[in-house]
C-alpha cells in the first residue's frame, strides 16, 4: 500500500520565526524571496589611485528559517527539505535536509519550524523545495541579484 502523501499548505523562509509560548502561535518575521549582494569598490580620492573591493556581502540572509505547514499527515511522513540552484539543467542542490512530521489525526495542521544555513551569496535562481517520497510537495523561490554600489572614500 503507497504512502499517503500530505498536503503542503505553506512554504516560507524569513528571518526569525517564534513561537508564543501562551498560544502556541508562530510570530513570523522578515519574510523574503529575493536577496540582494552588493559588491563594493571605493576609489581613494586622495593619494595614489586605486580600488578597494569588499567582498560580496550586506544584504543577504544570515541564517534564515523556513515555515512548513502541512496536512493530511497520516502516523509520520518523511520529507526531504533541500534548497537548489533552478537554472541549471541538473538542479545543484545545496543544502539538504530529512524532517519527519508526525501526527496521528490527518485533518489536523503540523506546522515545522526549520533552522537553516546560510544561503549561498550566488547569483540566480533558487528554490527551497519540500519532497515526500521524491515528489515536490512545493517549493518557494528565491532570488539571488548582485548590485554593483561605488563610492568615494576621502
Amino acid at each position: 500500500m503507497a504512502a499517503v502523501k500530505p498536503v503542503l499548505q505553506a512554504l516560507l523562509l524569513a528571518d526569525k520565526i517564534y513561537s508564543d509560548a501562551a498560544t502556541g502561535k508562530k510570530v513570523i518575521a522578515g519574510t523574503f524571496s529575493k536577496l540582494v549582494i552588493i559588491n563594493q569598490q571605493a576609489k581613494v580620492e586622495h593619494g595614489v589611485p586605486s580600488t578597494v573591493t569588499v567582498p560580496a556581502g550586506g544584504m543577504r540572509a544570515g541564517s534564515p528559517f523556513a515555515y512548513i505547514s502541512l496536512t493530511d499527515i497520516h502516523h509520520q511522513a518523511k520529507l526531504i527539505l533541500r534548497y537548489v540552484k533552478l537554472a541549471d539543467t541538473e538542479q545543484q542542490v545545496y543544502f539538504q535536509a530529512e524532517l519527519a512530521a508526525q501526527c496521528d489525526d490527518p485533518l489536523r495542521t503540523v506546522e515545522l519550524v526549520v533552522p537553516l544555513p546560510m544561503l549561498p551569496p550566488i547569483k540566480g535562481v533558487f528554490a527551497l523545495e519540500v519532497l515526500f517520497e521524491s515528489e515536490l510537495l512545493g517549493s518557494h523561490r528565491v532570488v539571488v541579484e548582485e548590485q554593483e554600489m561605488t563610492g568615494e572614500v576621502s
